[in-house]
């Protein structure tokens, strides 16, 4: 029943103190072979639907930027975040790497898919897939 009502909170954005502010925080999660996790967000979502993601989203007004990724990243995978660099600010996108943490994936309700990709070699590679490539090659 908790989730359920979390769910509805987060729905309706009933609560005053988790209002989304402009700043957003990225992470670029990757596996021992250098795979990095990607999700695909789902057809119910208004923004990028269908579209492969990396973990991250908005942080809450007043929340600092890496409690709001630990935040996000949890809610979308399940998983909790260790250890983490930041690595890099475009506009308003902070972006963050590190070693994917232990423990199953629990996709949100935002996601429908996920999978780890090399992003070494992609041809015409998508934005999130550029930066993880730049990230990963610049250490």
């Amino acid at each position: 029943m908790k989730l359920i009502m979390e769910n509805w909170k987060y729905f309706l954005n009933l609560n005053e103190k988790e209002r989304d502010s402009k700043k957003i925080a990225k992470i670029i999660l990757f596996n021992d072979e250098d795979k990095v996790l990607f999700l695909k967000r789902t057809k119910y979502v208004k923004k990028f639907s269908g579209k492969w993601d990396i973990p991250g989203g908005h942080v809450h007004e007043d929340e600092e930027i890496t409690d709001g990724l630990e935040r996000e990243v949890e809610e979308e995978t399940g998983l909790k975040l260790k250890k983490y660099e930041k690595v890099k600010v475009v506009g308003k996108i902070h972006y963050f790497k590190g070693k994917i943490p232990a423990g199953k994936i629990v996709l949100s309700k935002e996601h429908s898919d996920y999978k780890f990709r090399n992003v070494k070699n992609i041809k015409n590679p998508s934005k999130f897939e550029k930066i993880a490539r730049e990230i990963l090659r610049n250490g």
